[in-house]
This record gives structure tokens, sequence and C-alpha cells, in this order.
């Protein structure tokens, strides 16, 4: 978990929130493979770069609105047994490893141990560990405004029917 916490902790400079150029510079240094795309921009102005992961991270992808990157999600330690111990463990290393640098994280909800997160600056970086069907870690690092702002058009831009 040394290198996931290794890759948080390096988005956490801000480079990547540059451009999307610049995402894509970062993201290479770091390892991982960003997958082209068509360019083509939902009305949302929300869109997903597919990342082909680095070693030790199962997927991963990049967020973009408009151009700018929002947020980086990976998946790590995914196994397909529903509370794996090596899955959980993976996730209780990781939140030590990344509370060296980053302080106890905070809970979403007071009574549930998952998902945590720790905002650092205008990020927020964050950690969710699934088990009940099958076990995975995910892992998060995104800009806590332009996420709200692609949140909000996505919302305005659903489907009349479906809301």
């Amino acid at each position: 978990m040394e290198r996931t916490a290794g890759v948080v902790l390096s988005l956490l400079d801000g480079r990547w929130l540059e451009s999307e150029a610049a995402a894509v510079a970062s993201l290479q240094r770091l390892g991982f493979t960003v997958m082209p795309d068509d360019g083509t921009v939902p009305p949302s102005g929300s869109r997903q770069r597919e990342l082909m992961p680095a070693p030790g991270i199962d997927h991963a992808s990049l967020s973009i609105l408009d151009s700018a990157p929002t947020n980086i999600t990976f998946f790590i330690a995914s196994s397909p047994e529903r509370e794996n111990a090596a899955t959980r463990s993976a996730y209780e290393n990781l939140l030590a490893s990344l509370a060296i640098t980053l302080d106890s994280p905070q809970r979403f909800w007071a009574d549930e141990t998952t998902p945590v997160f720790w905002h650092h600056s205008d990020l927020e970086v964050g950690a969710q560990l699934f088990e009940r069907r099958d076990s995975t870690v995910m892992v998060w690092v995104e800009h806590r405004a332009r996420s709200k702002a692609a949140e909000e058009r996505a919302l305005a831009n659903r489907d009349p029917g479906n809301r």
C-alpha cells in the first residue's frame, strides 16, 4: 500500500489540476497510461478518461469537466470474496500510510467506519472499503469545487423523466 499512498500523496501538489494535458502528464509520471478518447463532450460537460493503471492498482479513471480535471479514482486490492481479510488489511494499511501525512481521517457518517476522507487545501482524498458482495478498496483525489460543479451540471442535464 506504500505505492498507492505515494500515488495519492504525489497528487496533492495539484499540478494535475492545471489542465487535462497536465493531468495526463502527471499520471504518466506516476506510471498510468491515459487511454485515448474521441474527445466527445456530453451536454453536462463532464467526461471520464480511462486509465491503464500503474502497478498495484486494479482500475483507474480521470474525470474532467470542460477540460478541467475534477478527480482521479482508482481501485486496489480487489477480491471476489466478501469480507476478504487481505483486502481489509490493504485498506487499513492505506489509511495508516495516508494518516502519517494527512492526519486522522474523517468519517462521512458517524456510525460507519467507511468511507473516510481528508481535506487538503481544495482537494479531498477519500477511501472506501466495499465488502458486502465482493471486496475492493476505492481511493479518490478530487477537487471539491469542480466535482460539485460537475454533479450540479449532471443533475441539471438529466432526462426529466428520470427525476
